[in-house]
This record gives structure tokens, sequence and C-alpha cells, in this order.
């Protein structure tokens, strides 16, 4: 018997497993990467097994390995064990992909079996088997064509308990292309659901935040303020779920960083040049809205102090923010093109340079510029090809049909603490916004301002309790 398995990471995002539980039969999870340090795990690793966990879904786990010694192999052990703790995943893989440490894949490989028992296994490729890994549990990466199912003609001819054939699987709930396996072996007792693809709506302010993680994250592009002759006359193109972007290419500052990503992704500020006219030039152009630090921030939104610094949100929960932040000498001018902090192997996921992601921080921050631009940027189809949206569809993400969104009605209540959230401004644009319900939440949200905190929170809670956190 053979099921489908995604594997997931936070390249994924905020995974909804309410919306998968039923149509998938399991799930291999990425706790983190690399050395046992917290700054390398999967920013999504323990909400993602904690889910599974809560909705009776199977998972296995996985940690990609940069080892080339044995006392980093044994780092990446206690990295995995730590990550995994009160849990019980199916199975436990180590991730063989670098090529420059394949003369340790053997051992490692060894020493990961001695661990975790037979529950261990390593994904690589048919070849680091034949080569290098001679036995243990298989997962096996081929391709071939990727068109989101498996292409027979590529599928490994040696044992194996999982071959990865696709990178570009659609499935409801997960935003994006996920990685998709046939398993062959039990994956405690995961019976073959038939996984029903969907379409995926990515909006240019989806696409602008991705761009801005590859800024952030490719070794390309360090710090500067200087920007003359810094960016020169090149271009990068960057591939978002198979859609080409280009930008230029070079050193950026925090300002000239988050501007070209919104730019590049189809979203004008307005000719906005540093933080300091930032607000004033991104919302004259209608895209963006100005809120205050109640107002909990999303995936391209941005966080500004008009004097000094700036940076956008990758995901609201975990809080994380992308920015370009100082250049290889601890200053903002100076020193070389490219990302000379970076430190290690180079990782697709953190910077961990002049440019990174890292976890929400007070900068202290002035408020949040919300992107509110809702234009759709492409729509992939049901079977993985690439279209725009036409007018049937509708051009924005709340005008585009066959997108599952589903809602109870919201009270005055809910709406009046959205507006201390801050979420509809202020004034005439709260007015604009909410309408025929403007009268009602208002008087609601002025009656909670008087409340006593203990009944604001019962309020709160039973907010949460229907929508998800307003607050962090």
């Amino acid at each position: 018997m053979k099921v489908w398995i995604p594997d997931v990471s936070e390249h994924q995002g905020k995974i909804n497993w309410e919306k998968i539980k039923g149509k998938i039969p399991g799930a291999i999870i990425r706790i983190g990467y690399g050395d046992d340090l917290k700054e390398q795990d999967d920013i999504y690793a323990a909400y993602n097994m904690a889910e599974c966990r809560r909705l009776g879904i199977p998972f296995a786990v996985y940690i990609y390995s940069y080892a080339k010694t044995a006392a980093q192999v044994r780092s990446e052990i206690a990295h995995t064990k730590r990550m995994c703790e009160g849990f019980e995943p199916v199975s436990y893989w180590l991730d063989l992909e670098e090529r420059s440490n394949t003369s340790l894949w053997g051992q490692a490989a060894y020493m990961w079996y001695k661990a975790f028992g037979d529950k261990a296994g390593v994904y690589s490729w048919q070849w680091g088997f034949e080569k290098h890994v001679k036995s243990g549990r298989r997962w096996i990466a081929a391709y071939g064509n990727n068109t989101g199912k498996p292409d027979k003609a590529y599928k490994p001819s040696i044992d194996m308990d999982g071959w990865q054939f696709t990178s570009r699987a659609i499935l409801s709930g997960i935003r994006g292309y996920v990685d998709m396996s046939e398993w062959y072996a039990d994956f405690a007792g995961a019976q073959p659901i038939e996984i029903k693809p969907h379409r995926i709506v990515v909006t240019k302010k989806e696409v602008a935040a991705l761009i801005m993680r590859h800024l952030c994250t490719h070794n390309a592009h360090g710090y500067t303020q200087d920007m003359s002759g810094r960016q020169g006359t090149g271009t990068e193109e960057i591939d978002i779920y198979g859609v080409k972007y280009t930008i230029k290419s070079g050193d950026r500052d925090c300002s000239s960083a988050v501007i070209s990503a919104y730019e590049a992704a189809g979203i004008s500020c307005g000719g906005a040049t540093y933080t300091g006219n930032m607000k004033k030039c991104m919302v004259g152009t209608g895209n963006f809205a100005w809120r205050s630090m109640r107002f909990v921030a999303q995936m391209g939104d941005t966080y500004l102090n008009e004097a000094n610094h700036t940076a956008m949100c990758l995901s609201a929960e975990p809080d994380v923010l992308m920015e370009f932040s100082i250049n290889e000498k601890g200053t903002a001018l100076g020193g070389k093109t490219g990302d000379q902090k970076q430190h290690g192997e180079y990782d697709e996921t953190y910077g961990r340079g002049e440019s990174h992601l890292r976890m929400y921080y007070d900068y202290p921050w002035n408020g949040i510029l919300q992107c509110i631009n809702e234009e759709i940027a492409f729509i992939i189809e049901e079977d993985g090809t690439i279209s725009k949206p036409t007018k049937d569809d509708g051009y924005t993400a709340t005008e585009v049909k066959n997108v599952e969104v589903t809602a109870p009605e919201k009270t005055d209540t809910d709406l009046g603490l959205e507006i201390w959230a801050d979420k509809y401004g202020s004034g005439d644009d709260r007015r604009k916004a909410l309408g025929a319900r403007y009268k009602g939440a208002q008087a609601e949200a002025e009656r909670l301002n008087k409340l006593h905190i203990s009944e604001y929170m019962k309020e709160l809670k039973a907010y949460e309790k229907k929508f998800g956190a307003l607050f962090k």
C-alpha cells in the first residue's frame, strides 16, 4: 500500500492544519537545520508538530544537515531531540544534500541510526545511497520533470521507504507549492487519501514579502547607505512559485530594500526614498495605511521608525522580521558588495549577516505601514499551471472566486475590538471601512474602552476563540 505524504517547513508559512485534516494521511515536518542553535530552528516546527498532535495527524520529522565533523553530527542529533521533546514522531530523517560533505555521510548516517534506532532514516538522492550510505531506511528525491505528479520514468530503482517525486504539489490549506512523497513503508497506519489540488491565489503583497526574503537571505545582497555604484547595471531574477521577478543586483540599506521589494512586485511606493518619507509617500498611493503598534502586522506589512530604520514582516505567528541592518565593518558606509557577515555555510532561510531574518524586536517602531493592496499577482491552477486573474475571477483577493474563505459573522463587539486594535484606522477611513456597521461598532469600541481589564479580557478571549488572536 502506498500513500502520498507532504513535507513542510517554514517556507509554507503558517499552515491551516484544520483545513488539511482528513485530506492528507500524514506529514513530514522540518525541525531545523545544522547545529543545535535556537536561531537554526525552523520557526514553524513547534506549531506544526503541536497542530498535528492535536488533530491526530501522524507526522515524521527531518533536519537539514550541514555537518562536516562528527561533533557537528552529534550537535544535529541534539538539535533534533531538543525540538522533538514531548512529541512522538513516526520517524526521524537526516537530510544529506551538502555535496561538499559526502565523505562524512556514511559516518553521519551510522551515528543517526544509533541515536534514533528503528525510527531513523536518511533522505538523499539514489547516488548518495549507492556511493555513501549503504544501509538503513531511505527517503529518496527524484523529481524528473517536476510536474506535481509522479514521473515514473524517474522513480528510483533501489528499495526505499519513500520517493519524493515533486516540489510543486498543490494542497488546500498550504500557501504556494509543497514537496510531496509517495510513501511505501508503514506511516503509523496511515491509509490512502485522494489528495485534491485547488487553485492558489498569490497576491502582490505576498510576492513583495517573498522578494524581500530573498534579498535578506541571499549572500549577494549586503548593506550600505551609499547606493551610488553599489548596484551597478546588473539585474537578478527571483523565482516566486515559478514566476520570474526582476530586481537590481547589489547592496541596499533598510529602506531601499523594502521599497525595491514592493516595487518589484508591482506595488507603488509613491517615490519613497528613505525612512523619513516612507510614511507620507507610501500612504499617499492608497496601497498602504498607517497603523499604530497595537495593530498586528501580517506578512508583507512593514514596521517603521521614521528617523532610523524599517523592516518588513514575514509572518505574524511567529513574528519574524526581514531587515537590512549593518555592513561587515559594523558601519553604514564602506565595505564590500555582497553580504560578508554570513557565518558558516550559506543557508537559504537565514542570512545571519548584513541582511537577515530575525524574531520581532522593539526597535522602537513608530508604527506599521499596512499594505492594503489586494491585487492578485497570479493564480496557480489545480494542474500547477500559472495564470493571470481575469475579469471573471476579479482582480483582487477579496473578489476572486474559488478561494476557500469561510468566517463566522462578526458582531458589533467583535468589530469594536478590532477598532481598539486599530484595524480600521480613524475618522473617515474607519467610517468607509465599516460602512453600515460603523455606528454599532463604534459604540462598542467606546463601551469596551471603559471596561475593567478583567471584563475586557473576557470579551477579547471570546473573540480569539472565534477568529484567532487579535493581539500579540
